[in-house]
C-alpha cells in the first residue's frame, strides 16, 4: 500500500478527522492504563513496549488529524491564525497534563522506596489515561465531514 495514504492528513482527507481523532485519543488512554495497571517496581522494561506502541500509534493519530481538523475547518486567509492557535492550545494543554500528573504523583508519592514511587506512577499515568479517555469523548464533537 502507497505510504501516502497511511498518512493521517491523508486517512482524514478520505474518512474524516472524527474517527482518527476518536480512536487515537482511546488508543492512548488504552495504552496508558494499561502502563498504569502493570506498573510495578519488578517489571521487566520489555513489558513496557507493547502499550508503549499502542499509546504512540494513538498520539500520532490524535495529533496531526486534529491540526488538519483546524485547518480544515477555517477560511484560506485564516489558516496562519487558526494553526498558531492549535499549536499554542497543544502546548499548553501538555503543560496542564502533566502538571495535572505531577500533582497526582505528589499528592501522595514519594521516593522513600520503589513501591512508592511505582504506585504514585501508575496513579499519575492512570489519570492522563482518563484526561486522554475524556479527549475522546470530546472529540465527538468534531463535525462530521464529507470524506474525499
Amino acid at each position: 500500500m502507497d505510504r501516502e495514504r497511511l498518512q493521517p492528513g491523508a486517512l482524514a482527507d478520505r474518512i474524516g478527522e472524527r474517527p482518527l481523532i476518536v480512536s487515537g485519543l482511546g488508543l492512548q488512554a488504552i495504552g496508558m492504563g494499561w502502563i498504569a495497571l502493570i506498573a510495578d517496581p519488578d517489571l521487566a522494561y520489555s513489558a513496557f513496549v507493547v502499550p508503549s506502541i499502542v499509546t504512540g500509534i494513538g498520539s500520532s493519530l490524535a495529533i496531526p488529524t486534529s491540526a488538519n481538523a483546524v485547518v480544515g475547518a477555517v477560511a484560506m486567509d485564516e489558516v496562519g491564525k487558526a494553526a498558531g492557535a492549535n499549536g499554542m492550545l497543544r502546548e499548553l494543554g501538555g503543560v496542564f497534563g502533566i502538571a495535572i500528573a505531577v500533582a497526582v504523583f505528589a499528592a501522595a508519592g514519594s521516593y522513600g522506596s520503589a513501591q512508592a514511587f511505582t504506585d504514585r506512577f501508575a496513579s499519575a499515568i492512570g489519570v492522563a489515561a482518563a484526561l486522554s479517555l475524556l479527549g475522546a469523548v470530546g472529540g465527538l464533537w468534531v463535525p462530521r465531514r464529507s470524506p474525499t
